[in-house]
Protein backbone atom coordinates (compact mmCIF):
# COMPACT_ATOMS: atom_id res chain seq x y z
CA UNK A 1 0.00 0.00 0.00
CA UNK A 2 1.44 3.73 -0.94
CA UNK A 3 0.89 6.24 1.76
CA UNK A 4 2.30 9.72 1.12
CA UNK A 5 4.46 11.46 3.56
CA UNK A 6 6.82 10.09 6.21
CA UNK A 7 5.66 7.67 8.55
CA UNK A 8 3.63 3.76 8.10
CA UNK A 9 0.51 3.50 6.98
CA UNK A 10 -2.28 3.35 8.86
CA UNK A 11 -3.35 0.03 10.40
CA UNK A 12 -7.07 -1.07 9.71
CA UNK A 13 -8.65 -2.39 13.50
CA UNK A 14 -9.95 -5.64 13.29
CA UNK A 15 -12.70 -4.86 15.98
CA UNK A 16 -15.86 -4.04 15.06
CA UNK A 17 -17.00 -0.70 15.23
CA UNK A 18 -19.84 -1.87 18.59
CA UNK A 19 -17.13 -3.44 20.00
CA UNK A 20 -14.60 -0.18 20.73
CA UNK A 21 -14.60 0.98 24.20
CA UNK A 22 -14.21 4.59 24.68
CA UNK A 23 -11.77 6.37 26.18
CA UNK A 24 -10.95 6.59 29.82
CA UNK A 25 -12.68 9.76 30.90
CA UNK A 26 -10.47 12.03 33.40
CA UNK A 27 -12.00 13.66 35.99
CA UNK A 28 -10.61 17.23 36.20
CA UNK A 29 -10.34 18.10 40.11
CA UNK A 30 -13.28 20.37 41.62
CA UNK A 31 -11.94 23.63 43.10
CA UNK A 32 -13.17 23.54 46.60
CA UNK A 33 -15.12 26.86 47.69
CA UNK A 34 -12.54 28.99 50.03
CA UNK A 35 -13.58 31.37 53.17
CA UNK A 36 -12.88 35.11 52.95
CA UNK A 37 -10.26 34.64 55.13
CA UNK A 38 -8.08 31.91 53.32
CA UNK A 39 -7.37 34.89 50.73
CA UNK A 40 -5.52 36.34 53.49
CA UNK A 41 -3.33 33.67 54.64
CA UNK A 42 0.40 33.44 54.03
CA UNK A 43 1.75 31.59 51.50
CA UNK A 44 3.01 28.53 53.86
CA UNK A 45 -1.40 27.89 55.07
CA UNK A 46 -0.56 28.90 58.68
CA UNK A 47 -2.30 31.33 60.19
CA UNK A 48 -0.65 34.08 62.16
CA UNK A 49 -0.91 34.28 65.66
CA UNK A 50 -1.93 37.33 67.26
CA UNK A 51 -1.50 37.92 71.04
CA UNK A 52 -4.59 40.50 72.94
CA UNK A 53 -3.00 43.50 72.77
CA UNK A 54 -2.59 42.98 68.86
CA UNK A 55 -6.21 42.48 68.45
CA UNK A 56 -7.11 44.86 70.88
CA UNK A 57 -4.78 47.82 68.61
CA UNK A 58 -6.41 46.59 65.30
CA UNK A 59 -10.06 46.68 66.67
CA UNK A 60 -11.30 42.67 67.41
CA UNK A 61 -13.56 42.41 69.94
CA UNK A 62 -12.11 40.27 72.26
CA UNK A 63 -15.04 39.34 74.76
CA UNK A 64 -18.61 37.58 74.28
CA UNK A 65 -20.63 40.72 74.84
CA UNK A 66 -19.79 43.36 71.90
CA UNK A 67 -22.06 46.65 71.83
CA UNK A 68 -21.16 50.44 71.59
CA UNK A 69 -18.06 51.74 74.00
CA UNK A 70 -18.67 55.26 73.02
CA UNK A 71 -21.24 57.32 75.43
CA UNK A 72 -23.26 59.90 75.03
CA UNK A 73 -21.28 63.18 75.70
CA UNK A 74 -22.19 64.49 79.59
CA UNK A 75 -25.40 67.14 78.98
CA UNK A 76 -25.28 70.14 80.73
CA UNK A 77 -28.90 70.78 80.61
CA UNK A 78 -30.54 72.99 77.76
CA UNK A 79 -27.84 75.30 77.63
CA UNK A 80 -26.47 75.93 74.00
CA UNK A 81 -22.82 76.52 73.64
CA UNK A 82 -21.68 79.56 71.12
CA UNK A 83 -18.41 79.99 71.27
CA UNK A 84 -18.29 82.95 68.68
CA UNK A 85 -20.21 84.43 65.68
CA UNK A 86 -18.11 82.86 63.59
CA UNK A 87 -18.16 79.21 64.67
CA UNK A 88 -20.94 76.91 65.14
CA UNK A 89 -23.84 76.68 67.83
CA UNK A 90 -24.21 73.45 69.63
CA UNK A 91 -27.56 72.36 70.92
CA UNK A 92 -27.73 69.61 73.43
CA UNK A 93 -30.41 67.52 74.90
CA UNK A 94 -33.10 68.34 72.34
CA UNK A 95 -36.69 67.10 71.37
CA UNK A 96 -37.52 66.96 67.59
CA UNK A 97 -41.51 67.44 67.83
CA UNK A 98 -42.27 67.82 64.11
CA UNK A 99 -40.81 67.59 60.84
CA UNK A 100 -41.57 68.92 57.48
CA UNK A 101 -40.56 68.59 53.68
CA UNK A 102 -41.54 69.51 50.52
CA UNK A 103 -41.31 68.12 46.80
CA UNK A 104 -38.40 70.28 45.70
CA UNK A 105 -34.99 69.05 46.07
CA UNK A 106 -33.22 68.84 49.20
CA UNK A 107 -35.90 71.25 51.13
CA UNK A 108 -36.59 69.99 54.57
CA UNK A 109 -37.02 71.18 58.30
CA UNK A 110 -37.13 69.87 61.80
CA UNK A 111 -38.86 71.62 64.73
CA UNK A 112 -36.85 71.33 67.45
CA UNK A 113 -38.50 71.77 71.12
CA UNK A 114 -38.21 75.83 72.31
CA UNK A 115 -36.41 76.56 69.32
CA UNK A 116 -39.05 76.62 66.72
CA UNK A 117 -37.70 75.38 63.24
CA UNK A 118 -34.53 74.29 61.99
CA UNK A 119 -33.63 73.89 57.98
CA UNK A 120 -31.42 70.83 57.61
CA UNK A 121 -27.94 71.48 55.82
CA UNK A 122 -28.83 70.89 51.69
CA UNK A 123 -24.88 71.47 49.81
CA UNK A 124 -24.88 67.23 48.84
CA UNK A 125 -27.39 64.69 48.87
CA UNK A 126 -25.52 61.97 51.24
CA UNK A 127 -25.76 64.64 53.91
CA UNK A 128 -29.11 65.92 53.23
CA UNK A 129 -30.57 62.42 53.55
CA UNK A 130 -29.00 61.45 56.63
CA UNK A 131 -29.94 64.46 58.15
CA UNK A 132 -33.55 64.04 57.00
CA UNK A 133 -33.08 60.20 58.61
CA UNK A 134 -31.64 60.91 61.99
CA UNK A 135 -34.28 63.82 62.24
CA UNK A 136 -37.59 61.67 61.52
CA UNK A 137 -36.09 58.88 63.70
CA UNK A 138 -35.77 61.15 66.69
CA UNK A 139 -39.05 62.36 65.94
CA UNK A 140 -40.38 59.04 65.89
CA UNK A 141 -38.94 57.56 69.15
CA UNK A 142 -38.62 60.50 71.18
CA UNK A 143 -35.14 60.40 71.62
CA UNK A 144 -33.05 63.52 72.35
CA UNK A 145 -30.27 64.71 70.11
CA UNK A 146 -27.48 67.03 70.14
CA UNK A 147 -27.07 68.97 67.12
CA UNK A 148 -24.86 71.49 65.21
CA UNK A 149 -25.89 74.93 63.64
CA UNK A 150 -23.58 76.58 61.28
CA UNK A 151 -23.80 80.91 60.70
CA UNK A 152 -25.87 79.78 57.50
CA UNK A 153 -28.68 79.09 59.78
CA UNK A 154 -28.28 75.31 58.89
CA UNK A 155 -28.38 72.06 60.92
CA UNK A 156 -24.59 70.20 59.49
CA UNK A 157 -24.56 67.54 62.39
CA UNK A 158 -27.19 65.80 64.67
CA UNK A 159 -26.18 62.85 66.94
CA UNK A 160 -28.81 60.76 68.20
CA UNK A 161 -28.46 58.00 70.80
Amino acid sequence: MATRGNGPAPSKSTTPTAARKPPEMVSAPVAQPRAATDSLMPAGGSRPELSLRELDVIGVGTSVESGPTLQPPSLAGDVATAVGAVTATWQYNKTVVATWSINEPRNAFMSVQGLGWRKLYNASDGAFVSLVFLATQARQTGRPISFREEPDGMVHEIYLW
